[in-house]
């Protein structure tokens, strides 16, 4: 079974091959119809939002105004800096910038791969992970900053292998200034006794924003709505996009009930019985990571950092295909330095589409437009099982790694 991934020459260049197709599809719609959001949105929707709020800071408006793409809902530095530059390009000059950026995190990547490995094959397969990864693709397409966030989150993970803890705090503070969820792993510090990461990371963050925040008076308060309100826009509760585990409670518990999912924007709207399972679910996680790096046996620091970048899949309520490249940080690390083929089985399941081209309607059609809503419970679990069962997976091996004895 594993021959054909044992020659590093054809590991290489097919990873080469499918990431240049990456690259092509991006000017055309050869891959446009195997995911929701490429499928139904057009390409540079999440970038339009950056180069937006880039456009209001040149403007000396409000970047929190912004209204396109469901308006900026980030840390005003990457407006002010990256969005600001982009702003005086034209739109498709900007997004080719963006793509270049993306590329070049993509190469640090694979360098830092080849210089962290020690066998060929591991290094040919890790290298793989990187160039071969289709949520990758869907990222470049909608102009994201979810592979400059896990690219850090990389270089974070190589800095605390090394016990370079300073260097891990300022690594993890500009990754979250890229995407504020980045903040989940902050239990994993408290459990490793580096509380002054945590409190060092907040500090420097709120140093850097303070002053945006005071100058744009009431903007604060619109960052922090627009990010923890457990509201949504109507009909954006989950959807087909949603690829995440409460996003299948969701649509399950509404089927059953027969809600219609157009009509939902909050768990509110849910029977009382889902709401307590949902957030049951969640509480549920949550304890067994406490009690697993309570009483973990290993000390080894990227397992615990990992744990919670796995568990975001699982308890976050917004979890978009592109998102998925936050794993793979976690599972090129964990291949490097254990090179159990359990993780390249769970890489190989993840790194594929989801059976989303053989369920959607109106493919290739712009517009507000969730097959979802026609679909019956099976086709939800069908769709994100490709996803959520190989993470929950991948969740149990870390769990049970950092419980064994050594």
């Amino acid at each position: 079974m594993w021959r054909f991934l044992r020659s590093e020459e054809f590991l290489i260049g097919l990873g080469i091959t499918i990431h240049v197709v990456f690259l092509f599809s991006l000017s055309n719609d050869l891959l446009r119809s195997f995911f929701y959001d490429s499928s139904h949105t057009r390409r540079g929707f999440d970038f339009g939002v950056f180069y937006l709020a880039g456009k209001a800071v040149l403007e000396d408006k409000s970047i929190y105004d912004v209204t396109g793409a469901f308006g900026y809902r980030y840390l005003p530095l990457f407006a002010y800096s990256f969005g600001q530059i982009y702003a005086k390009f034209s739109f498709s000059t900007a997004y080719f910038i963006h793509i270049i950026i993306s590329e070049l995190f993509l190469l640090a990547n694979v360098y830092l791969t080849t210089r962290w490995a020690t066998n060929k094959i591991i290094r040919a397969r890790a290298v793989f992970f990187w160039l071969g990864f289709s949520p990758y693709f869907l990222e470049l397409y909608m102009g994201q900053v979810s592979f400059w966030a896990c690219s850090v989150l990389f270089f974070m993970l190589g800095s605390i292998w090394k016990q370079n803890f300073f260097g891990t705090g300022i690594l993890w503070s500009i990754a979250i200034l890229i995407k504020p969820n980045t903040l989940l792993i902050a239990p994993a510090f408290v459990f490793l006794k580096r509380w002054y990461i945590v409190t060092g990371s907040i500090f420097f963050i709120v140093i850097v924003c303070a002053p945006f925040f005071y100058f744009d008076s009431g903007s604060i308060n619109h960052f922090l709505s627009i990010n923890l309100t457990p509201t949504q826009f109507k009909g954006a509760l989950t959807h087909a996009g949603n690829v995440g585990l409460i996003g299948l409670l969701v649509s399950i518990s509404a089927k059953i009930s027969n809600l219609p999912l157009r009509e939902l924007s909050n768990l509110a709207q849910l029977p009382l019985w889902s709401s307590i399972l949902i957030y049951s679910v969640i509480i549920v996680f949550f304890v067994i990571n406490v009690l697993a790096a309570k009483h973990s046996f290993s000390k080894h620091p990227e397992l615990h950092i990992s744990l919670w970048i796995t568990t975001f899949f699982l308890i976050y309520k917004d979890v978009w295909e592109h998102h998925y490249v936050f794993i793979l940080p976690v599972i090129t690390f964990l291949y490097l330095f254990y090179e159990k083929k359990i993780l390249l089985l769970i890489y190989l399941i993840i790194a594929l589409p989801t059976p989303f081209i053989l369920l959607d309607i109106q493919s290739g059609q712009y517009g507000p437009i969730d097959p979802e809503r026609s679909w019956t419970i099976f086709e939800s679990i069908i769709h994100r099982s490709t996803k959520i069962m190989p993470i929950l997976i991948l969740w149990l091996w870390i769990v049970r790694r950092m419980i064994m004895k050594p």
